[in-house]
């Protein structure tokens, strides 16, 4: 039983904040644990797949304002970003839907409304504990959408305690680049049978200043969170939890969608946009998730765990369009995006050096967009417009079933698993677009590895891999002006994507020298994107195949006890295989690299310098964007955090000062997945290219209590 050994001493302090200390100290003497590689607590270096954890310690310590911007630089990772939230993570060049995010577990997916950056600003990175990627299919444990990776943002929280204990932590900051304010705050009371959580964080941002010293106008945002934990012990072995989570955005501007109309809607169809600048925007959206969750370790043969998670999951936001020159908007759409969901898996021992895991999956989402619309005829005042409906009781519903077995062998790892799934599309009615509405996916997923142990300096790993992702409810049924600046034609017969993944990789440890290398080819049937087929018109189509390979590496050598050097890199090509255009995949992220040393002592002077390089990306594709992908320059930009930890006093466990730098150089650069289009680009008249933030200095006090 040396898996369910290695669970018990380390699930517990790798997802509580006040025992950060021991969760490390584990660490270092267990090696780093990853929960959603495999579905249970699994060392890193025995899973045969490419997986990276970011700990608290560095999301502490970054000035990050989003998800995506802690993901920036690590191996295998781009985003894909616009203005104040838009930076979606993107893995392998696999992007969206293609990539399955969870919070606490629990799939954000399902509720993605037709906006870039919806991903990256479900959660405040205060209360973010710990993030874990896992890069290639994981459609076996997570089924639709986890066909190039999985991303599960782990948020902070007590353990049990055996004397009755209060614990806290508190976080302030500010930054100069777009006169920040954060701050944050939790608690947490415990002893031997419950433990409960109280946490709330606060964000506001102004237009940020790039390079040049112009100012992104609204990219600035606002954040509320307000997070609540209870876990009680109903008998040894037995564990209830309830999770209750809001997180709040105010002032969302999807800024790749701007664009001047210098055409007299006059005489053009309903719904042609008013003259001078619009842009797309949500004045305030709300993600709601309500969790019940059971783990109980069960008498009988083969020592039976089990988990077992009802959810709601709920998106409310409005999908408005602003036009400056009237002042106001000219069309409005409030949504709720419902998800319902269940899952309940088993973890089973049948022999010592093997693990047995066995599970069912099933949720829906529900929405009915509506669309008030101004137009010329009722003087672009949606207030003054009948309502139209967009989507009528649209549905995705999944169920699925899955089985996973490892066995652990003096020699190596063996690692087998496989996923039924059916996943329904259907909708009452839906607007422009064409019947029949209801699909039916029927899709099998598997993955077969295995981690050869074959030296402390050098451990292969291979993996063969086959995941899924059925196409969204937005693909499906929603015609309608994306954050992009394209209406999209949807298509309710789109075929799932499925992605067969060949991966080859190492590990070692050399002295004070630990590394991970990985190469990896993808082959994409059916994958679905957007081909520009008019002037601000895309067509949602499959094409026949896509090609994805790719080079990842990480290095780190510890050179003393304080100080860490570390270097990572990406290397990826995307190829269009489908005979109509035969060039260069769109929107792949171009090579690149980052180099840092960092200096960590338990009190005393603190600091971590990085360089990022990226490298230019000229390969476009040009037929199936007519033109629209632009070409990107490459950029290196520097980073730098120099702080001082306390030690206990003043009533505080611990507490530490940050002084950071942010893009030391006052780079003008932007990422290459952009959507502005060098069409549209027109700065006299108030449409900016997205240029990413420019000098920042940042100052950030953290403590537990």
């Amino acid at each position: 039983m040396k898996r369910r050994v290695v669970g018990h001493l380390t699930l517990a302090s790798l997802l509580a904040s006040p025992a950060l200390a021991y969760a490390q100290e584990a660490a270092q003497t267990l090696g780093t644990v990853s929960v959603t590689a495999t579905g249970y607590e699994t060392l890193i270096d025995e899973t045969p797949s490419s997986v990276t954890v970011i700990e608290a310690s560095e999301i502490r310590n970054r000035e990050a304002r989003t998800l995506g911007d802690l993901l920036r630089g690590q191996p295998g990772v781009a985003t894909a970003v616009d203005g104040s939230v838009g930076s979606d993570p993107i893995i392998r060049g696999l992007k969206r839907d293609q990539v399955l995010v969870l919070v606490d577990g629990v799939r954000i997916n399902a509720m993605q409304p037709p906006a870039r950056g919806s991903l990256a600003s479900y959660v405040n990175v205060d209360l973010i504990e710990r993030i874990e990627i896992v890069r290639g299919p994981g459609s076996v444990l997570y089924g639709a959408g986890a066909m190039g990776g999985v991303i599960n943002i782990i948020t902070r929280g007590g353990d049990f305690t055996d004397e009755p204990e209060t614990r806290g932590f508190s976080r302030l900051g500010v930054t100069s680049v777009d006169e920040g304010i954060r701050g944050a705050v939790g608690v947490t009371v415990s002893n031997d049978r419950n433990v409960l959580d109280l946490s709330t964080a606060y964000l506001n941002t102004d237009d940020y200043k790039n390079g040049d010293g112009d100012r992104l106008r609204d990219s600035g945002t606002e954040q509320n969170a307000y997070h609540l934990r209870y876990r009680g012990k109903l008998a040894p072995g037995h564990e209830l939890q309830f999770r209750a989570q809001r997180d709040e955005r105010k002032d969302v501007w999807y800024l790749a969608s701007r664009n001047f109309n210098e055409n007299d809607p006059s005489g053009l169809p309903a719904g042609a946009p008013p003259l001078g600048l619009n842009t797309h925007y949500t004045p305030r959206q709300t993600r709601d998730l309500f969790e019940l969750l059971y783990e109980g370790e069960l008498s009988g043969a083969w020592a039976p765990r089990v988990e077992a998670s009802v959810y709601r999951h709920e998106l409310s936001r409005g999908n408005y369009d602003w036009n400056a020159e009237l002042g106001r908007d000219y069309r409005t759409s409030d949504t709720d995006f419902t998800t319902d969901g269940l899952r309940v898996q088993t973890e089973l021992v049948p022999a010592d050096d093997q693990i047995l895991l066995v599970g069912a999956e099933a949720w829906r989402l529900r929405a009915s967009p509506v669309s008030f619309i101004g137009t010329e005829a009722n003087g672009f005042r949606p207030e003054n417009a009948a309502p139209s409906p967009l989507v009528e009781n649209g549905r995705i519903e999944s169920a699925g079933v899955f089985v996973q077995h490892e066995t652990y062998l003096d020699w190596a790892t063996v690692n087998l698993g496989a996923r039924y799934d059916e996943v329904r599309g259907s909708a009452d009615a839906a607007a422009n677009v064409p019947e029949p509405l209801d699909k039916t996916d029927r899709n099998l997923s598997w993955s077969a590895g295995l981690t050869w142990h074959l030296d402390e300096a050098f451990n292969p790993y291979f993996s063969l891999s086959e995941g899924y992702r059925s196409a969204s409810l937005l693909e499906r049924y929603l015609t309608y002006p994306y954050s992009d600046g394209f209406t999209w034609q949807s298509n309710p017969q789109l075929d799932p994507e499925r992605n067969r993944t060949f991966e080859v990789g190492a590990r070692g440890q050399i002295g004070a020298t630990s590394y991970t290398v990985s190469a990896y080819e993808s082959r994409i049937r059916d994958y679905i994107g957007g081909q520009v087929i008019a002037q601000g018109l895309k067509e949602t189509i499959n094409l026949d195949e896509a090609r994805i390979h790719g080079i990842e590496a990480l290095v780190e050598h510890a050179f003393t006890d304080a100080i860490t050097g570390y270097a990572s890199g990406t290397w990826i090509r995307g190829e269009n295989r489908d005979s109509r255009f035969d060039e260069p995949l769109t929107q792949m992220p171009p090579p690149e690299a980052s180099v840092g040393l960092s200096h960590s002592v338990p009190q005393g002077w603190q600091w971590d310098a990085r360089i990022r390089a990226v490298a230019s990306q000229s390969r476009t594709a040009d037929t199936f964007t007519e033109n629209s992908e632009r070409n990107t320059s490459g950029f290196a930009t520097a980073d730098l955090a120099v702080g001082y930890r306390f030690g206990p006093s003043a009533g505080f466990r611990s507490n530490e000062i940050t002084f950071s730098v942010t893009n030391i150089a006052n780079k003008t650069y932007r990422e290459h997945v952009n959507e502005m289009t060098e069409a549209r680009l027109d700065p006299a008249n108030g449409v900016q290219d997205i240029w990413a933030p420019g000098r920042s200095f940042g100052l950030t006090w953290n403590a537990e209590f």
